[in-house]
């Protein structure tokens, strides 16, 4: 694992002097080298404006969730002097939306943050003037007329409505060209995850920008023994 650290609260009051280093030792704190590759191509996106739209497929108990808190943990602290949002749907809010916040939760105290930090309205968790939203993307939940400036992120993608994405949340980060993750599993051609994976494979062959991210089973065992040995254990049993 990546043993890179992030700031201290009183070292980013400063302001996001690291924006435009996402390899810096500023960026990655406790995350395996397939979640940092996946994470550096985000936070270039986010940092340099380019507004690209990411898939990402890990394995199930791989680290995605994981890399999801840290990458929110980073951009709190990078922006924490600044009136700016991130948003992150899935598409429950209970249980999934709300494991997302307590894992953010967690991380945040972990990084030192334990009362600074603070819970606002029941779904969102504002550190300084930076805010997380965390949104239930169900058909029925209304969530117009929320801005997403730093970055948008789809849990489960391949369970929210293609219309409900479209109509709802990808809007939300127009007027700030912000970058999108989508993380799931393509478990058929008509979900939303594969629409995204599909059109960014094109956009791959095109330009030569990885936007696509999958790495199976056998990647996440190469760091995790006990992952291994579960697997293992599964194979042998079936």
């Amino acid at each position: 694992m990546c043993s890179e650290t992030l700031p201290s609260p009183s070292e980013s009051a400063s302001g996001p002097s690291s924006r435009n280093n996402p390899s810096s030792p500023l960026v990655l704190s406790r995350l395996r080298p397939y979640q940092t590759e996946i994470a550096i191509a985000v936070l270039d996106s986010v940092f340099n404006k380019k507004g690209l739209t990411f898939s990402v497929e890990i394995a199930r108990q791989g680290g995605k969730n994981e890399l999801s808190a840290q990458l929110e943990l980073l951009l709190l602290t990078l922006y924490i002097a600044e009136p700016q949002n991130l948003i992150k749907c899935s598409p429950t809010f209970k249980p999934q939306t709300v494991i997302s916040m307590m894992r953010l939760r967690d991380r945040l105290n972990d990084a030192g943050y334990a009362g600074f930090w603070e819970g606002e309205l029941g779904y969102i968790i504002r550190l300084g003037n930076a805010r997380a939203i965390f949104l239930s993307a169900e058909e029925s939940a209304n969530v117009v007329g929320n801005t997403a400036h730093i970055l948008l992120e789809i849990d489960e993608s391949q369970d929210v409505s293609k219309e409900k994405y479209t109509k709802d949340f990808k809007p939300m980060g127009a007027t700030t060209n912000c970058t999108v993750v989508h993380y799931g599993t393509t478990w058929d051609e008509g979900t939303l995850l594969e629409e995204i994976k599909q059109t960014n494979l094109e956009l791959q062959r095109k330009d030569g920008i990885k936007r696509h991210f999958r790495f199976d089973w056998q990647e996440v065992a190469k760091y995790n023994p006990d992952y291994q040995a579960y697997v293992a254990a599964e194979k042998l049993r079936l």
